[in-house]
This record gives C-alpha cells, sequence and structure tokens, in this order.
C-alpha cells in the first residue's frame, strides 16, 4: 500500500505566526515576483507576504506559468523561519517582517 502523507493545514497568509513553525501548512495566495536561479518566490495576500521555496517542486514547464506576475498558487510544505528577517514593500502598505 501507498505511503500516506502528512494532511497540510489551510492557513490564511495573514494568520501565519510563530506558533505555527515546524506545521505542514497549504498556503494560497498571487506570485509578486519569482527569482529562477534561488527558485525562491514571494506569495502575497493583500499587505501579507511570504517566502517559498519551491525549487525543488517546478520542472522545465512549470517555470513558465511560475513567472506570470501575480498568478494564484497554492503551496504546501512546513513553515520554517529564515535566518535573516526580510522586509516587503508592496504598493504602499508595509508587510512585517517575514
Amino acid at each position: 500500500m501507498p505511503q500516506q502523507t502528512d494532511s497540510a493545514t489551510r492557513k490564511q497568509l495573514c494568520k501565519i505566526n510563530d506558533s505555527l513553525l515546524g506545521k505542514k501548512l497549504r498556503v494560497a495566495g498571487k506570485v509578486l515576483s519569482y527569482d529562477v536561479v534561488s527558485g525562491l518566490i514571494i506569495l502575497v495576500d493583500g499587505a501579507y507576504g511570504l517566502l517559498l521555496d519551491i525549487s525543488m517542486a517546478l520542472d522545465g514547464q512549470s517555470r513558465s506559468w511560475a513567472t506570470e506576475h501575480l498568478s494564484t498558487i497554492i503551496g504546501i510544505g512546513h513553515l520554517e523561519q529564515s535566518a535573516v528577517g526580510i522586509r516587503l514593500y508592496y504598493g504602499c502598505v508595509s508587510s512585517s517582517t517575514i
């Protein structure tokens, strides 16, 4: 029988906090920016943003849509804290450090 994967908790970006570190989450948002070299994507929902490492999730064909500005995607994975704080500015609204 195939191995079953752990379920992911659905969370809005505005509801993500330190208490969720290490938990498997399912998040949705729009692609603000994607760096092909590092495989990092900035996912936004309103004034909130999340940096996702999708380097192991995309193949050559998927990279074409990942670069589309403001396309909607769903990300599933474990929440980790970056060793480096990052401040995002989206329009005139400043989001918190992620």
